[in-house]
């Protein structure tokens, strides 16, 4: 798989849900930005590359 530079951006560690579930797990933590797509670890610990518009960020 193909990504982007990751940027340092102010949602890394960010709380967040993803829209559509992942195996039934919506909430966990942005670890990566790559621009377009992001990189959360859910709340079991799987690490889920996700398009940033399927997923709400909280500050």
């Amino acid at each position: 798989m193909y990504y982007e530079e990751e940027q340092a951006t102010e949602i890394i560690g960010c709380s967040c849900t993803l829209l559509t579930p992942y195996k039934g797990y919506t909430e966990g933590e942005v670890v990566g930005d790559y621009g377009s797509e992001i990189v959360v670890r859910l709340n079991n610990g799987k690490e889920v590359v996700e398009y940033r518009d399927e997923v709400l960020i909280y500050d």
